[in-house]
This record gives C-alpha cells, structure tokens and sequence, in this order.
C-alpha cells in the first residue's frame, strides 16, 4: 500500500487535536502526517502497520507516532460482520512539532520530552503500567478543557518521556516520507476549516487550488483518500461535537451554525460519521 499525506489544520483556539474514534471498525487507510500522533486503544482489536512492522493491537494499546510515519489500524475481520456489540473506542492525539520548539527542548528540564520525541520517528509502543497509566491521562484530557487541559497533556509527554517503550519499526526502516509537503492540500484545507459551515461550490475550492473541478476532484480523492464533500461534512461534524460535548444549545441551531441545510441532513451525516445520534453523542457528556 502507498501511503497517503493527511494535511491537518489546526482551529484557531486549539494547540492540538483530541478525538474519541467510536466506529463499527478502523477506516483511515495507511496515511502519514506532519503532526506526532497518540493513539490509545479502548475497545477494538487487530493488526496495524506502522512503518515495516506488522503488529498486534487491542484493548490498553498505546502508541505514539512521530512526524511522517506511515501507519495505519485494521480491525479484526470479525469486525466486518455488522455485529453492534464489536466497536472501534479509541482517543487520537495530534500536536505539531511547534508544540514543543527546539528552544524550549534544549533545557534541561525537557531532555526526557526531546528524547521521547526523536525516538518516536520510530514508533513507539508502551505496555504494562505505563499504557495504563497514560491511558487514565489521555481519558482525562479528553474530559477537560482550557489550561487544564493543555497541563495534563504536558504531564502525560513528561511521563511518557520518562517510561519505559519499545520501537515498533525496525532499526533498518528507513522512512521515504519524511519532509515531504504538499503545499496544495493544505491551502485546500486551509480554506475549508474557514469556510465549512457555508455552501462551497467545487468551482470555488477547485480555483483555490489552481484545477479545474474534474481534475480537483480527482487529485482531492487520490490525496486523502474520500471525496471533498465527505471532507466538508467531517469538518461540520467535528464542530458539532464540541457544542454537543459542552453547552446546552438546541441540536437545531447546532445543525445550522454547522453549516447543514436541514435538520435530517445533519442527523443523518453525523450517526454515519460518528454511530450515533447527536442526542445520543450528547447524552455522553451529561454531567461530565
């Protein structure tokens, strides 16, 4: 498989990126991103590739990815069945290099952060206490908001950068996507998070990257792997959830400042990207 670059943008008011994945099985094809990436397995088994390994995973798996790696989650097959008992629970973090500059790596303070980060272009895989420990970190992250937030993300690096890990690839990987850029998707992608929640015409996205729209739409495919407009809805989706999770705004008003033209829309579009309701994503959060 030819891994595929996933160009991430960042909102405005965000320094990194935290998701709950809740799916019938892993769909992301193998991919490669600029960010570092923190994946900690709740629920859900099977194989994943990272780099030249072919490994295991399950229930506690936490792993971190560093810049570029190829890497991809494939459920069991048994995951393919439509049994609703079998999920995907997993919580996704991804911060960009920015996030701890070279400055602030060179302190002392910070050796076993730079040490964590240089080893994980590598993979790096945390078994026992450590996944376990992590794991109750990352689920409080996922739980706050603020300055609290971005402390206990300092903390769990810090312990990370202090536990014991094991690389996943092998010494001999060597990595051909590494300092790759594709300055197209993201000026696509730059545009998109600042215009989701209106109508985007393909004649509009499609000058913005320099094409016309059949060859935009073919190079947007082949790219990130789904079509733009199934990009666009995830886009709505993500920021309907954070009105979800905190804030007691109608589903109604949440649909349309999302950008969804009807109600029915935006409950089907979200049940399909996330396997619920957006009263029952909603009901998650009560009182948390």
């Amino acid at each position: 498989m030819k891994p595929f670059k996933e160009v991430i943008n960042y909102p405005v008011d965000k320094s990194f990126l935290i998701k709950l994945d809740d799916l019938p099985h892993f769909r992301f094809p193998l991919h490669f991103h600029e960010e570092f990436e923190i994946v900690y397995i709740i629920k859900s088994f099977g194989k994943k590739i990272v780099g030249d390994a072919v490994e295991n995973f399950g229930p506690g798996d936490l792993s971190l990815y560093g810049c570029n790696l190829p890497h991809f989650y494939m459920s069991d097959p048994i995951f393919y069945t439509g049994d609703p008992n079998l999920r995907v629970n997993a919580i996704v973090i991804q911060f960009p290099m920015s996030y701890f500059p070279e400055s602030l790596l060179q302190r002392t303070e910070f050796a076993s952060v730079k040490k964590l980060l240089q080893s994980a272009a590598s993979g790096l895989f945390f078994s026992g206490e450590p996944a376990a420990a992590g794991g109750e970190i990352i689920r409080e992250i996922f739980n706050t908001n603020g300055m609290e937030r971005h402390l206990l993300f300092v903390k769990l690096i810090d312990y990370l950068g202090n536990s014991k890990s094991r690389t996943i690839a092998s010494p001999d990987y060597t990595n051909e996507m590494k300092d790759q850029r594709e300055p197209r998707m993201a000026k696509i992608y730059k545009f998109t998070t600042r215009n989701y929640n209106r109508k985007i015409e393909l004649e509009e996205v499609a000058s913005v990257a320099g094409m016309n729209v059949t060859a935009f739409c073919r190079y947007f495919r082949q790219k990130s792997g789904k079509t733009f407009s199934q990009f666009v809805n995830e886009q709505r989706i993500s920021y309907a959830c954070k009105f979800l999770m905190h804030g007691s705004r109608t589903i109604a008003d949440i649909s349309d400042e999302a950008g969804f033209n009807n109600i029915s829309n935006f409950n089907r579009q979200f049940k399909n990207i996330m396997g619920k309701s957006p009263s029952e994503y909603r009901e998650l959060f009560r009182g948390k």
